[in-house]
């Protein structure tokens, strides 16, 4: 399958505005328990411990991104990863928008964030301090830090229409998406189209994709976690 003979790996994330009514969010989450798949429900911090507490209280966290609007200061940053983490210990994962400085990166290594994903990657001189693995949209230019690249992809109709340069995703890849917007129902059509194109096939295929929660790819980044992806593509759902 491929030259990593690893299937793609796909986060699927759901964004959750501030404002929407608790009965939306709840609507939102039955979509996922019924699509069967590992969500990421990035949300802001005055809704992260609501959204968290849909998850199993061990992971919690996993379930989780907190969505950080562009800063200016190092206080606000650190003050907001304080609030992050009072709201749900051992969060790892994050949204960031705009320029992203190498205090703000050690502000939230230090706050315990692993995973950072962003629309697009800085240019920088400053190379990846690890390799990441081939077909990855991914770099860490500070130790203990990997920032990922969210796809603006649509839900897959056909392959040639998967990703916005109309290319099928490499296989050993990465794939982030974001399926929030619009109505539940909205929501739950793009969850299922996703799930069917992870899934086999055909019974006994391999299936093309894994789903796995944003969390996770600090692990499978560094090969701790990699191991995981050669079975269902439900695996990751528990």
């Amino acid at each position: 399958m491929g030259r990593s003979g690893l299937p793609t790996t796909l986060a699927i994330c759901c964004r959750l505005p501030a404002d929407m009514p608790r009965p939306l969010v709840e609507a939102c989450r039955q979509a996922a328990v019924r699509a069967a798949v590992p969500v990421t429900w990035i949300t802001a911090v005055e809704r992260l411990a609501l959204v968290a507490g849909h998850g199993p209280e061990a992971s919690a966290s996993r379930h989780v991104a907190l969505e950080m609007p562009e800063q200016s200061s190092v206080s606000g940053v650190r003050r907001l990863l304080a609030d992050a983490g009072a709201a749900v210990p051992g969060l790892e994962a994050v949204v960031l928008h705009g320029d992203v400085s190498q205090e703000q990166r050690r502000l939230l290594v230090e706050g315990g964030v692993r995973i950072a994903c962003r629309s697009r990657l800085d240019d920088t001189s400053r190379g990846s301090r690890r390799p990441a693995p081939p077909g990855w949209p991914c770099r860490s230019t500070l130790w203990g830090l990997w920032e990922v690249v969210m796809t603006q992809a649509t839900p897959p109709g056909m392959v040639s229409r998967l990703l916005p340069w109309g290319s099928r995703p490499a296989q050993g890849g990465l794939v982030v998406v974001d399926v929030g917007g619009g109505t539940p129902d909205a929501v739950a059509g793009r969850l299922d189209q996703w799930r069917t194109w992870a899934g086999a096939g055909r019974p006994g295929d391999a299936p093309r994709a894994v789903c796995v929660h944003l969390a996770d790819l600090a692990d499978l980044i560094t090969g701790g976690g990699r191991h995981a992806l050669g079975g269902s593509v439900l695996r990751a759902a528990a």
